[in-house]
């Protein structure tokens, strides 16, 4: 299998026009709700390990937060070792070892993802199944992701389920990204499971064939060629789901309710709405990659949509280099649950969100505030954003 074809941070491939259905049926351009009074209050929360080492190799991209309990869980994709942090406490609250063989093992060809539902259930993601274990860590359910296994609609010959997904707050649906991943411009949609019956339904989607154009790539010989392409972001949302990407300030929003997706577009007072791209896309060597790859991110980059589900808002980072100082402007953007923009706020200088290719990074909300990953030599902490928000 050949899923993973990127060397550098931005992992994900782009979206191209394949020549299917287009379902998206509505844009909606949003305007700013003035009636929202906005502050905000940023400081750093440090975790207390314990004396132990936590697996912050892959910057925390094998983790999630549960929102029943506060617990930010962390996995090593390698050994199964979970680390739980207990955040009203800023410390680790235990180690779990999961099991990588016998009845109860998580691991298939390579574990890509966690989430721990609101159930107390915890999902693996691997890539071409799911394992599920319920709150004594015992196996009661696997998915695979083939058609052999799911009913419902059907992939064509070829066509795969990126592992890669995401799975809603209540265990109840998986989404991500389908195609033919032999081609590079195989991607075809969104898929999403219903995972009480592991039926299957099909998304095809072709709104992001033109960022190939922001894609750099060095192909140095000896079958060594390597891409940076611009990010997606899917959010599985209930039976609804978001997706976005790394260079538009839009939103694509499939709402389950009228069986449409809704392209969300907005304008920025402080930032870029769409990358511009002015950058070469083919390098030499790795210098130069190196370069193109900064002089690509320097330019304006919109981060993950992260939901507080307390409140049903999404927040949003966005990130662009102030040329005439040298510094980033940041930018935090709120919608609400219809995902109208109720808010855009840009930060302090002496604000800096952590993420070295996008800002935040691994984001969620705790409490109402918005944390964002932070490596201090090698300890875990976190940049912690208390939004203050009014209605007049």
């Amino acid at each position: 299998m050949n899923k993973i074809k990127l060397l550098t941070p931005i992992i994900l491939a782009v979206l191209a026009s394949c020549g299917t259905k287009e379902y998206v049926d509505k844009t909606n351009e949003s305007a700013l709700n003035s009636s929202i009074d906005f502050s905000y209050e940023v400081d750093t929360v440090l975790i207390d390990a314990g004396g132990e080492f936590l697996f912050l190799n892959m910057d925390l991209y094998f983790s999630d937060y549960s929102t029943n309990e506060g617990f930010f869980y962390n996995l090593n994709p390698e050994s199964g070792r979970m680390e739980v942090m207990d955040l009203d406490k800023n410390a680790l609250q235990e180690i779990i070892q999961y099991d990588l063989d016998g009845p109860n093992n998580v691991k298939g060809m390579a574990i890509t993802g966690i989430k721990k539902a609101d159930s107390g259930d915890l999902f693996f993601m691997n890539y071409f199944s799911l394992v599920q274990l319920d709150s004594s860590n015992t196996k009661i359910a696997s998915y695979k992701l083939t058609n052999e296994f799911l009913n419902g609609d059907e992939l064509a010959a070829n066509d795969e389920i990126d592992g890669m997904g995401k799975i809603d707050k209540d265990g109840k649906y998986f989404v991500s990204f389908y195609g033919d991943y032999s081609r590079k411009d195989g991607l075809k949609g969104i898929a999403r499971i219903s995972l009480a019956d592991s039926s299957l339904r099909l998304f095809p989607l072709d709104f992001w064939g033109d960022l190939d154009k922001y894609e750099v790539s060095m192909d140095p010989g000896g079958g060594r060629a390597i891409s940076a392409p611009e990010a997606k972001f899917l959010v599985a949302n209930g039976e609804d789901f978001i997706v976005s990407t790394t260079a538009k300030n839009e939103l694509w929003q499939y709402s389950n309710e009228v069986d449409s997706i809704i392209n969300h577009q907005y304008s920025s007072q402080f930032t870029e709405n769409i990358k511009p791209g002015k950058f070469q896309q083919i390098a030499k060597n790795q210098t130069e990659f190196d370069e193109l790859i900064q002089q690509k991110v320097d330019e304006v980059v919109f981060g993950p949509l992260v939901k507080d589900e307390a409140s049903g808002r999404f927040y949003r980072y966005s990130r662009e280099l102030d040329k005439s100082s040298n510094n980033y402007t940041y930018v935090l953007a709120i919608f609400d649950q219809e995902l109208n923009q109720l808010h855009e706020e840009k930060l302090r200088e002496d604000v800096a969100i952590p993420g070295k290719y996008l800002p935040g990074g691994m984001a969620f909300v705790h409490m109402g505030n918005l944390y964002s990953f932070l490596n201090i030599n090698d300890e875990l902490a976190f940049v912690r954003l208390k939004p203050i928000i009014n209605h007049e």
